[in-house]
């Protein structure tokens, strides 16, 4: 998988293919499932920028028309969260399904590109606004057509998909476009494996025991926030923005490590108790604190929630977050050592769902939009995996404005990737450049 951002994504040209969804035959029910906590979180920001997720991957030959439009209507019948939408109703934000079977697709005039920057600036625009949070549908079914090798394109608001949904719909859909292909109009998804809907997942979030504050877990929650505030902890070192003010982001885009040393590190960090996500978070902590940032690094890290069978192959937003306070000794190997256990801990922290992380501690002193943090996944474990390279696949993010440093790291068959988005401040150029630097001189080295 190539974990990218729109800016830096510059496909070959060709015709640009757009299907939009006619839902005006179709008759929205009100749903009494309420948005998820991720979902409201995104929902009541919704206006400061589009937030959206796009998957693409390749095919071989021009672009068969009527199997993937038919591919993109399996897709739609297959995942709840595809057939529904979210309107503003008196001041509340409300949930709206429709039945798949009452909504058309119709594919618009194909729009020729003549360069990569033109058709790149073509999706941008384009899913910008196709994947509005509100109203339906909040995503863009597209194609790039070509002679040799085409490329299937598709993107969707923050609030149905994640980045391990990516991964799911590449899989599914490639899946369902050749089934189409080899049964033209008669294909049906019914021998793929069934999936569970998001909006169920919803509706058992929402009706979860509550957690109180005497559970052991949610002790270290608190004792976590009151040691910042009950404020997300922030970069550690200054990125040039008070709180409340925010710039334009910038993206860095590099590769860690190679296959070979990713898998040497891995052995190192298993034969020291920890995992690469771990290791790599002490080599984060060792960074900081040699470029003044002190002994221990505190973050919130996202995790999936996909942990039972129903929802493995289910597209939506299936994460949560944990806390986790990694210390950076003198000694690498230690450090290692001791963020293996503190990882396993903050795993089952994100047991406790963040609502009632939030009620117990009584509102969260929330100074800035983003938050910082880090996320590991590993591509090589999610659904399709094994075609991703064949086929080109790639994930592909917005770019619009932050206020606090993120990192996202991804194991391929390539190796170890890092995407980094933080403000493009001149003060937060010039740490994260040295951040970064040395993060990538340290893992080279031998440890």
């Amino acid at each position: 998988m190539h974990v990218t951002t729109i800016d830096r994504y510059l496909p070959d040209a060709g015709g640009l293919l757009q299907w939009t969804v006619d839902s005006t035959a179709a008759a929205p029910v009100a749903s009494t499932v309420p948005p998820s906590f991720n979902q409201g979180f995104h929902l009541r920001g919704a206006e400061d920028g589009s937030t959206w997720l796009a998957a693409a991957f390749d095919i071989d030959g021009p672009i068969d028309v009527k199997a993937l439009e038919r591919a993109y209507r399996l897709l739609i019948t297959r995942h709840g969260t595809l057939h529904s939408a979210f309107v503003r109703r008196d001041g509340e934000i409300e949930r709206e399904l429709y039945d798949p079977a009452d909504l058309v697709l119709n594919q618009e005039p194909v729009v020729p590109a003549d360069s990569p920057e033109h058709l790149r600036d073509l999706l941008w625009t384009t899913l910008n606004t196709a994947c509005h949070p509100f109203g339906f549908p909040a995503y863009l079914l597209a194609a790039i057509d070509r002679t040799e090798r085409s490329t299937v394109f598709c993107g969707f608001d923050h609030a149905h998909v994640d980045a391990y949904s990516m991964s799911i719909i590449i899989d599914d859909l490639h899946q369902l476009y050749r089934g189409c292909l080899d049964e033209p109009g008669g294909f049906v998804a019914d021998a793929m494996p069934m999936t569970g809907s998001f909006v169920d997942y919803c509706a058992v979030e929402a009706e979860a025991a509550i957690i109180g504050p005497r559970d052991p877990r949610m002790r270290a929650w608190l004792a976590f926030f009151d040691e910042h505030d009950n404020t997300p902890p922030g970069f550690p070192l200054d990125l040039g923005l008070a709180p409340g003010e925010s710039a334009p982001a910038t993206v860095d885009l590099r590769e860690l490590l190679d296959t070979e040393t990713a898998a040497a590190f891995e052995v190192f960090c298993r034969a020291n108790g920890a995992t690469v996500f771990a290791g790599v978070l002490a080599a984060m902590a060792r960074c900081i604190r040699v470029l003044g940032g002190g002994p221990q690094l505190s973050l919130l890290f996202p995790l999936h929630t996909r942990r039972s069978e129903q929802w493995r192959g289910a597209v939506g937003w299936f994460t949560t977050n944990a806390p986790i306070k990694v210390a950076a000794t003198e000694d690498f190997t230690e450090s290692v050592q001791r963020a293996g256990p503190a990882l396993r801990t903050a795993v089952a922290l994100g047991e406790v769902p963040v609502p009632h992380v939030l009620a117990a501690m009584g509102g969260l002193n929330h100074q800035r939009s983003d938050i910082f943090m880090v996320s590991f996944v590993d591509y090589r474990r999610l659904p399709g995996a094994a075609a991703h390279e064949n086929i080109g696949a790639h994930h592909v993010s917005n770019v619009t404005t932050a206020d606090d440093a993120q990192f996202w790291i991804s194991r391929t068959e390539r190796g170890l990737a890092l995407r980094s988005r933080y403000p493009g401040t001149e003060a937060a150029e010039r740490v994260i450049a040295s951040f970064l630097d040395e993060l990538s001189r340290f893992l080279r080295q031998p440890w």
